[in-house]
């Protein structure tokens, strides 16, 4: 309902162009072209097949996301655009973190939040993770806003996510929380107090905590032995090790967590909680659906983007250290930081906000060099106008 109308748009208002090739832009496109080529595997392949339908689906699902995400990079080219496209996604997450605030007051504390049903956040540890991603754009969008009540609202809806993150009882979200805190507070102009604030932050979650959280987030100190969730994930990480060792190069196609692979490991597919076993690792994810390459070109295009907004941020800095385009630099390393974190314990590999996050990497790049000619131009005139200029080609890559 939304791809359709806006493909058809692109056609009769004349925006169709190229996508800004960047170096995002070439692992983004490798990376696809892999998902296809491992599921082709999948249909040759006598060991895989019987999970085929599975795997299209799936391939049809990632297919979408990455469409639109070649379609946000052809239609934002200018900073409104981006900031309308940021101020949507984050006033979905406000409104989500209000309402796990009120669910975690009137039950206090006492049940886990979930995310939408029906959707990729349905689950707990998937609707925590989003709410770590979230708390870059909340606080650096705050920052960037001349409206006082748009500044307030993500503010709060900043501290509504802290305690959403903590009430969705995900270990593996409460670990990006940590990680995600403190890169922010890193971020700050005075870091100490930050960092200090971090401290303050997690001991009054803490101390208000209820007694089923305490208890759950205990379970980490036991977890290999005791705790059933726990000794899921590594099950799953044992068959995706299996699995990757046996096929190297092309994995097993999307969803081949299937029984009868399982069972050709020796494990067992059903856990004890009567569950069937998910990756629960983006790592391990990628490792056994598309092999080494997959693998590979998923943590390169992590660590590019990470060090392409580190770059942006280092070149304008120098000029203005509250730039827009330092803030949506800070909030794309964060975010980026709350994914890794969090996904290692998580299987979310194909989290469409993750390459929400890689398209506004290329979109951020593209604009950078853009608003660096135009200061280059605006220097012609006067003595000295060549640093401007040499900083052009280093956002080029």
């Amino acid at each position: 309902m939304a791809a359709i109308p806006t493909i058809i748009g692109m056609i009769i208002g004349g925006k169709l162009r190229f996508p800004p090739f960047t170096r995002e832009t070439f692992l983004l496109a490798m990376l696809w072209c892999w998902f296809g080529i491992t599921t082709l595997n999948v249909y040759y392949s006598n060991l895989f097949v019987h999970h085929l339908d599975d795997t299209v689906q799936r391939y049809g699902d990632v297919t979408r996301i990455l469409m639109m995400v070649l379609i946000a990079m052809i239609l934002i080219g200018d900073k409104n655009k981006l900031r309308w496209w940021y101020l949507i996604t984050a006033g979905c997450f406000a409104f989500l973190s209000f309402k796990a605030l009120r669910f975690g007051l009137v039950t206090s504390g006492e049940a886990r939040v979930y995310g939408p049903p029906g959707t990729e956040l349905a689950d707990n540890n998937g609707f925590g993770l989003a709410l770590n991603m979230s708390l870059p754009m909340f606080i650096y969008l705050a920052r960037n806003e001349e409206s006082k009540a748009v500044r307030i609202g993500f503010y709060v809806a900043f501290f509504a996510a802290l305690v959403g993150v903590v009430l969705s009882y995900s270990r593996g979200a409460l670990v990006g929380l940590f990680f995600v805190m403190v890169v922010i507070a890193v971020q700050s102009k005075h870091k100490i107090r930050a960092l200090i604030g971090v401290f303050v932050i997690c001991g009054v979650l803490l101390a208000a905590a209820p007694k089923q959280w305490i208890e759950r987030m205990e379970t980490l100190k036991t977890a290999q032995k005791t705790d059933a969730s726990a000794q899921e994930r590594f099950n799953s990480w044992n068959f995706a090790a299996h699995l990757a060792y046996e096929f190297p190069v092309l994995g097993g196609g999307f969803k081949t967590f299937t029984e009868p692979l399982y069972q050709r490991y020796g494990l067992s597919l059903i856990s004890e909680l009567g569950t069937e076993y998910g990756p629960h690792s983006i790592y391990f994810q990628m490792l056994a659906e598309h092999g080494f390459p997959g693998l590979f070109l998923f943590l390169a295009l992590i660590g590019s983007c990470m060090w392409s907004a580190l770059r942006v941020k280092r070149i304008f800095r120098r000029i203005d250290r509250d730039h827009w385009l330092v803030m949506y630099a800070n909030m794309i390393i964060a975010s980026l930081v709350a994914y890794a974190a969090s996904g290692a314990f998580l299987g979310f590999a194909y989290f469409d906000l993750f390459y929400q996050i890689v398209a506004t990497t290329i979109i951020l790049k593209y604009l950078a060099k853009k608003e660096m000619r135009e200061l280059a131009e605006a220097e012609e005139e006067v003595e000295g106008a060549e640093e401007p200029e040499q900083l052009i080609p280093n956002l080029a890559t």
